[in-house]
């Protein structure tokens, strides 16, 4: 399975668009590694739990099937108390997932293998690594540059990342296999309540996406322009469309006969 088999179709061409404005580029990578690095992992290993055989070795399991499907190195995940649900990576040159206790203890197995293959897929495509950047890049522009030019990389890079999401969803919708589960995965991090999540009426959560696309004035345009990540319901939008689209349908025969061959 390639990855043109799930990402966005506008991915490459806005990110190119929006590399030709990055700045520091090698100088921010090498005092990441040198010292933010460093300073992240000794609380990691020091205030969480790390994903191992031994220790929520479902996770553990989830994560090598995955990455192997990707064809990279299993990052190290760590579990961390949290009221709130979901995942996140960070990284530049080594990468690693953090996962709310929550997030395990309440979703079922479909929903953890939609996250954790959003987080991979875009550890493996740089994605991880460019949005670590960017954070410390806009940090860096901060201190000595106008306002307006951070402001302008950043909706560049805003573009960008809201495109990759999708592709992300895409893949962690192949790894679990259901429309369902993964519509369910975005509402509860999304809403941050799985009551709230099992009360949405589909049909008139997704009418909300055409409303905000209604909404067109200069704040309305900057409001959704300064988003990083899409929303909900153009998230649940997108991925309907893919599962029903010839690429999608492609796709999971391809992830199928790959996982049969290996077995």
């Amino acid at each position: 399975m390639d990855r043109t088999d799930y990402i966005n179709e506008l991915q490459d061409d806005l990110f190119s668009e929006y590399e030709k404005g990055v700045l520091f580029q090698k100088d921010i990578e090498i005092v990441y590694d040198e010292i933010d690095y460093k300073l992240r992992q000794a609380d990691l290993l020091g205030k969480t739990v790390e994903a191992t055989e031994k220790q929520f070795p479902e996770l553990f399991i989830i994560i090598q099937r995955i990455s192997g499907i990707l064809g990279i190195n299993p990052p190290p995940v760590f579990v961390y108390d949290s009221y709130y649900y979901g995942a996140a990576s960070t990284g530049i040159s080594k990468c690693w997932i953090e996962i709310s206790a929550r997030t395990l203890q309440d979703l079922p197995k479909e929903d953890i293998e939609f996250i954790l293959g959003r987080e991979l897929y875009m550890i493996a495509d740089g994605i991880v690594k460019e949005k670590t950047m960017m954070e410390e890049r806009f940090n860096a522009i901060a201190t000595i540059a106008p306002k307006e030019i951070e402001q302008v990389s950043r909706l560049k890079f805003y573009h960008w990342y809201r495109t990759a999401n999708f592709g992300a969803d895409n893949f962690g919708y192949l790894m679990c296999g259901s429309l369902k589960y993964a519509a369910h995965s975005i509402l509860t991090i999304v809403l941050n309540s799985r009551m709230l999540a099992e009360r949405v009426n589909m049909e008139e959560y997704l009418s909300q996406a055409s409303k905000i696309n209604l909404l067109d004035d200069t704040i309305y345009n900057y409001t959704k322009a300064d988003e990083a990540v899409p929303y909900g319901p153009h998230r649940i939008k997108n991925l309907m469309e893919y599962s029903m689209s010839e690429r999608g349908m492609t796709a999971l025969r391809k992830l199928s006969v790959k996982i049969t061959g290996d077995n």
